[in-house]
């Protein structure tokens, strides 16, 4: 695509300029607006013009030049930057976003020359510039290339199970009376799979900006970064690894998505999640699938046949109306249903649960008391959870459960779309099983 290419398509610059009333700032929303619901030609076709009646400010440049490199178009992204910095190199937002599109079509030094040029002038932006330059070293370290083998090496490995074979593994557990624990290894349990030790500490900066967002997402506050009985759960956490019976994790295709992006978050949380599990391919240890497994054995119809299996049935979530609703489905049977507050984050979306306290330490001590106190043997449980989950199925299958990481599937099943993967509900509806019985 050319660097004009991308507001060539659909409607003309002017047509999106008079729609928002030639108003430079109502202009500005009708572009954020239009991207955030997806239409990116619309909104590139506003900042198109905002760049030909304002050439000398950085915000149309730098935001046409986001919506490019979202497309792929690398060189008219490139472009848009430069034009963008040209019209302030004082701009932090700009400079941020210009080192990541350097360094995500892998143009390192490029970026490194790009950061360096910037000179901080308050504490916050000396601290982003850190954050932004170990990233850049992370790379270096870690390249795409080695994290991508490290993928590859997990999908093409024997051990490695589509959601077929999981559903099969879940079903014959619960026949048998097996334990069983599968859990799921996203950003988050990535962020704190990263150690701040690491490299003498070389990453410590963007570790704990990783840790301090996801604490946010979780808990409504990053508090907990330094609380060192929080940290010592840290442990605990990474003991459910090994143990578990599957595990999911990152695959080549997100990994593809997060370097490209130069993702501060997702380029080493992915990374390390793959860095952590990899050797456990040379012994006995989990089997693995795609942290994305809770999606498919919904849309695949497995999670339906194993609630509908006559087994009883035990869910944690932070949806109160979930296990009533769970109940009303025929052939389930209900044998527990524990509450834990919802991720702040999600907050607004969710709704409150109206718990007092927050799920650590008082939720999360409760819960494991409750899970402690009996034998779960051939009782399926659905955990929604987050990162204290891990915990939660590693205790159930302790006590001779199945337990299923079913993650944000509770949320499009209560009717809430917490994730961009969600936005279609109808394909997420928690339903009877009637029509949920092919495989995609």
């Amino acid at each position: 695509m050319s660097p004009g290419g991308l507001s060539e398509a659909g409607a003309a610059p002017r047509a999106g300029w008079a729609r928002a009333g030639a108003d430079p700032v109502k202009a500005v929303r009708a572009a954020e607006a239009l991207r955030d619901d997806g239409d990116i030609l619309g909104a590139a076709a506003i900042l198109t013009e905002l760049c030909r009646l304002f050439p000398h400010l950085p915000y149309g440049w730098r935001e046409r030049a986001i919506l490019r490199r979202r497309a792929g178009d690398a060189a008219g992204a490139a472009h848009d930057f430069a034009r963008a910095l040209a019209a302030n190199p004082g701009d932090l937002l700009t400079r941020v976003q210009a080192v990541r599109q350097l360094a995500g079509a892998g143009r390192l030094d490029e970026a490194q020359a790009c950061l360096a040029a910037f000179v901080p002038r308050t504490p916050q932006q000396t601290g982003r510039v850190a954050r932004l330059d170990q990233l850049l070293a992370y790379m270096r370290h870690h390249p795409e290339a080695e994290a991508s083998r490290l993928a590859m090496a997990i999908r093409t490995s024997p051990r490695h199970l589509d959601a077929a074979a999981v559903e099969v593994r879940i079903a014959a557990a619960l026949a048998e009376g097996r334990p069983f624990s599968l859990i799921r290894l996203g950003d988050g349990e990535g962020a704190w799979i990263s150690d701040p030790a690491e490299a003498d500490g070389r990453f410590r900066d963007l570790y704990r900006r990783n840790r301090k967002r996801i604490l946010r997402t979780w808990f409504g506050t990053d508090a907990l970064i330094d609380r060192r009985d929080f940290l010592a759960l840290r442990e605990r956490f990474l003991a459910t690894v090994p143990a578990a019976t599957v595990v999911g994790v990152t695959y080549p295709e997100r990994i593809r998505h997060e370097y490209g992006i130069a993702s501060p978050d997702g380029v080493p949380s992915c990374t390390n999640v793959l860095r952590h599990v990899a050797p456990l391919l040379d012994g006995a240890g989990p089997s693995f699938c795609t942290h994305d497994i809770h999606l498919d054995l919904h849309l695949s119809g497995g999670l339906h046949r194993l609630i509908g299996a006559g087994h009883p049935i035990g869910l944690i979530s932070c949806h109160p109306p979930l296990a009533a609703a769970l109940a009303r489905r025929p052939g389930t049977r209900l044998a527990a249903a524990l509450l834990v507050p919802e991720e702040k984050e999600f907050a607004g979306i969710i709704g409150a649960t109206g718990m007092p306290g927050s799920h650590y330490p008082e939720a999360f001590g409760q819960v494991i008391a409750r899970l402690r106190g009996r034998d779960w043997t051939g009782v399926l449980w659905l955990v929604a959870a987050g990162y204290l989950g891990k915990l939660y199925c590693h205790e159930i299958a302790a006590r001779g459960g199945v337990a299923v990481d079913i993650g944000s599937i509770a949320d499009a099943w209560s009717g809430k779309a917490t994730r961009p993967g969600l936005a279609d509900l109808a394909r997420y509806r928690l339903g009877d099983g009637q029509h949920q019985g092919a495989r995609r």
